[in-house]
């Protein structure tokens, strides 16, 4: 679309930060399926700020090497 700022892209791979993290997490609803990893909304939300950020740690990995595993 040409009205539409092509510059609406440049942070579309930006890492998220912890808080940012966090609050999407916090977000998410309960009782769904865990899918193929295995791992739940409520697992996420119980791992606690130190575990997600480490956590946080290997996403911002993957985001920059471009290398996400199938599972997820």
């Amino acid at each position: 679309m040409d009205d539409v700022s092509s510059s609406i892209y440049d942070s579309l791979m930006n890492s998220p930060t912890l808080y940012e993290w966090l609050s999407t997490v916090s977000f998410t609803p309960n009782g769904k399926a865990s899918g193929p990893s295995m791992i739940t909304y409520e697992m996420l939300k119980h791992l606690g700020t130190r575990i997600s950020a480490l956590l946080l740690i290997l996403i911002h990995a993957c985001l920059s090497k471009a290398d996400i595993p199938d599972l997820w």
